[in-house]
């Protein structure tokens, strides 16, 4: 034995205090003449590493809090807890935690993430008969998912989205997997389908009469029939922006009927690909139907502001100070826009020029065609059975379907959405009889003469294989949506700054 020697660890707290061990260690001498090194230090794996401050199980602790929570509040935490670490050292020691090994997949999942929404995405692999991640990917190009697909021998599925990008890499990495398009996505593609044909048509649908005056839908909060009047610079900038998006509208038909691809125009003029693609189809400029009106706070007290209309109080400061006394969280905004709108002469401080200029704003006369929902609210109401739909919704299809094409389109979306519903795990559709009727509906989609459902349908034979499998087969990526929410927390938790190392090594932890 050469000397002694002390060494100062933090342990596992006992009785919410911090616990220190110090240590009194033997160093010996080396016998042999050929070892450079003279001297040794005992050591005592089991309870310490060398040269570390804590013990191997206080770093067990603070790793799975830093695992679970991340640096800034995994270090909030521990200083509760008696345990304190700095937040760097969170992450230093998630960072050297090992990857957890997992057997050969058989069957995966693979979908898309963003990274940064809007700028870049990632890619999600799970394995679908464990339920866990199995990696994460820094882009969705089909060689990053290919590279990843042949160094794993021996999968045999692949569900995936509709994306060709993701097709391509599975064709290219595993030529002898199976490729299932997720269910969920093919309805959601019909969806969007029957929304951007409704986008198209929508100003010649507007015009189809109603079978009764009411408008469709529910009664608005607090009786309001209609939403309140907006300032004149709130009107004159909504005039401005219409104007810049009629202006696009313009710029992307030149280009479109110029022979220009819609990716190209997407590019040049930085716009979404959808928004080009709704653009250049649509027979007019898309003008937005009315929107439900959302409740208001000032819902609650329309009935006090309606009492004292009638006593002929038309003091919008005297009507707020009113209802700031029955517990009226808002502004005098609200008041003002309200009696504004129910006003019998214009208010005393409004300047004379612009008295011959208030007019009260009249309802519609009776008679005229009620408004209709939104196209992404029409798409959902024609892909549902007409069982399902209450009785206002029904109505609204009803109006539709006065139109003969809108009539072709509903029925061939309500059979399209049926016939996957009854595919899958819920569905207890016969495989052959659900690849028959896809086969029937392919062609008369094909023969409907209605661009949008052409479209949509070459889509799906352009994807045959894939089609066919979710329609034949239990396998969807659902499970990949979920881990998707979980990576979505785990992201949040770190304010979307963690690098892309980091998040990974943390989801696949946490698998």
């Amino acid at each position: 034995m050469h000397s002694y020697y002390r060494r100062h660890a933090a342990d596992l707290p006992s009785l919410g205090r911090a616990i220190h061990v110090g240590l009194r260690l033997r160093r010996f001498y080396c016998r042999n003449t050929a070892c450079p090194r003279r001297t040794f230090a005992e050591r005592l794996p089991e309870l310490i590493a060398p040269h570390a401050r804590r013990t191997s199980r206080l770093a067990e602790a603070q790793t799975r809090v830093g695992m679970a929570l991340g640096g800034e509040a995994g270090a909030r935490l521990l200083s509760r807890l008696a345990m304190p670490a700095s937040a760097a050292t969170m992450l230093r020691l998630v960072r050297r935690r090992p990857l957890p090994e997992t057997e050969p997949p058989r069957s995966v999942a693979v979908d898309d993430w963003a990274i940064r929404k809007g700028r870049t995405d990632g890619t999600i692999i799970v394995d679908l008969e464990r339920r866990r991640v199995l990696d994460l990917l820094p882009d969705r190009t089909a060689e990053t998912l290919a590279d990843w697909l042949r160094q794993r021998s021996g999968i045999k599925v692949v569900a995936r989205d509709r994306s060709t990008e993701y097709a391509r890499g599975v064709s290219l990495g595993a030529p002898e997997a199976t490729q299932v398009a997720d269910r969920w996505h093919v309805l959601v593609n019909i969806h969007d389908a029957l929304e951007r044909w409704l986008a198209g048509a929508y100003t010649r649908l507007r015009r189809i009469p109603s079978g009764s005056g009411a408008s469709a839908g529910t009664m608005p909060p607090g009786g309001r029939t209609q939403p309140f009047t907006r300032t004149r610079a709130e009107t004159t900038a909504r005039i401005n922006r219409r104007c810049r998006w009629i202006a696009l509208y313009d710029e992307v038909r030149r280009r479109h009927a110029g022979g220009e691809t819609l990716e190209a125009i997407a590019r040049a003029m930085h716009l979404a690909v959808g928004t080009v693609r709704k653009y250049a189809y649509v027979e007019s400029f898309p003008v937005p139907g009315q929107r439900p009106l959302r409740p208001s706070i000032l819902d609650p007290y329309l009935a006090h502001l309606q009492a004292r209309l009638a006593e002929g109080c038309e003091n919008a400061t005297l009507l707020w100070r009113e209802l700031q006394a029955d517990g009226f969280p808002g502004t005098t905004k609200q008041v003002h826009r309200w009696l504004a709108q129910h006003r019998t002469a214009p208010a005393p401080a409004t300047p004379r020029k612009w008295r011959a200029a208030s007019v009260i704003n009249t309802p519609a006369p009776d008679g005229s065609p009620s408004p209709l929902p939104l196209p992404r609210r029409l798409a959902w109401l024609l892909v549902q059975p007409l069982t399902a739909l209450s009785a206002a919704d029904a109505a609204v299809v009803a109006r539709l379907e006065q139109d003969r094409e809108a009539a072709r389109v509903a029925a061939l979306g309500r059979r399209f959405t049926a016939l996957v519903h009854g595919c899958g795990v819920r569905g207890n559709a016969d495989p052959k009889t659900a690849l028959a009727a896809l086969e029937v509906w392919l062609a008369e989609a094909r023969m409907s003469g209605i661009r949008a459902m052409q479209t949509f349908a070459a889509g799906l034979e352009q994807d045959g294989a894939a089609i066919r499998a979710a329609l034949t087969t239990p396998w969807s990526s659902g499970q990949a949506e979920g881990q998707i929410t979980r990576l979505k927390m785990l992201k949040r938790q770190t304010y979307g700054r963690a690098n892309f190392d980091l998040l990974r090594r943390r989801v696949l932890l946490a698998a």
